[in-house]
């Protein structure tokens, strides 16, 4: 699992906490300075790529909403304080990835 943020991104330390919180191992790679982080995001998601986004396998979930719900219903247990549980993951923000980029 890969986490892509930014430095001073509150809503990047809201989904890391959510990941220690469900006690997920994760790689977290900073964007800013790193190109080849950047056109990963721009793959996916397209102009302007925004943070926080996980990949999890194959897929890619950015909006931190989305990918709160995308734990929440993925791995269970309870996210402290995140009602964003009945979001469906699969609505906006998300996209199958392979070796050409996001489907």
């Amino acid at each position: 699992m890969v986490l892509y943020d930014a430095p001073s991104c509150w809503k990047c330390v809201e989904v890391k906490e959510a990941l220690d919180a469900l006690g997920l191992a994760y790689e977290s790679v900073t964007v800013r300075g790193d190109p080849a982080a950047r056109a990963a995001l721009v793959a996916a998601q397209g102009e302007p790529p925004q943070v926080p986004m996980l990949v999890d396998g194959g897929v890619a979930v950015w909006d931190r909403r989305r990918i709160l719900a995308y734990l929440a219903q993925t791995y269970g247990g309870d996210i402290e304080g995140t009602p964003y549980r009945e979001l469906p993951s699969y609505v906006g923000g998300v996209c199958a990835v392979d070796a050409e980029g996001c489907r």
